[in-house]
């Protein structure tokens, strides 16, 4: 397993070289990743703690036992992935103005992860365990919520969810009050 420190640009002849995949096993601790398209990258196994990815491309990467702990995703890109086969013992980060349509939550404990201003269109949260998350902001356009968690939770200020609060824990959740419809469709009842 390889330890880094750094910091990665999209700029060439950095002081150190962006690792060639794979990234199987190596352990990323205060590493900013900036501008980079890891496209198809794995990252099986590995730990990134306290990183920042900004600006970056990450789609098709494996995220098989993938230890998140602080961790912040902002501008990028990340559609489709599979973050249900991360390590959840270590889950632990924040997404800001992302594009991460499409992807895996199911069965997750997403307690505490902070979404902003997120397009987490399309993704499946089917049975996670979704308390004191944060979707501030954020395009929730067909998301699934079934048998999710949501307790504590807040969703002022996002836009196209649509959750069932007889199939959803939804006590001490927060949203705007001028925009309940996501929580009424599933009853039939029209608001005007």
């Amino acid at each position: 397993m390889e330890h880094f420190q750094c910091h990665w640009t999209s700029e060439p002849g950095g002081p150190v070289p962006l690792p060639t995949g794979p990234w199987v096993g190596h352990h990323f601790e205060e590493c900013e990743f900036e501008g980079l398209d890891l496209t198809g990258f794995d990252c099986r196994n590995a730990r990134f703690e306290k990183c920042t990815f900004r600006g970056c491309i990450l789609e098709n990467i494996r995220l098989t036992g993938t230890r998140l702990h602080g961790v912040r995703f902002e501008k990028c890109s990340l559609p489709g992935l599979r973050w249900s086969t991360l390590d959840t013992t270590m889950v632990d980060f924040t997404m800001v103005d992302c594009r991460a349509p499409l992807g895996d939550w199911e069965e997750m404990d997403l307690q505490g992860v902070q979404f902003r201003t997120t397009d987490l269109s399309g993704g499946n949260f089917h049975g996670s365990d979704a308390r004191k998350t944060g979707w501030t902001g954020c395009r929730l356009r067909n998301a699934i919520f079934d048998r999710t968690d949501l307790r504590d939770s807040d969703f002022r200020g996002a836009t196209d969810w649509s959750i069932n609060p007889a199939e959803n824990r939804l006590r001490g959740a927060r949203f705007d009050a001028a925009d309940l419809t996501g929580l009424v469709q599933s009853l039939g009842i029209l608001l005007d």
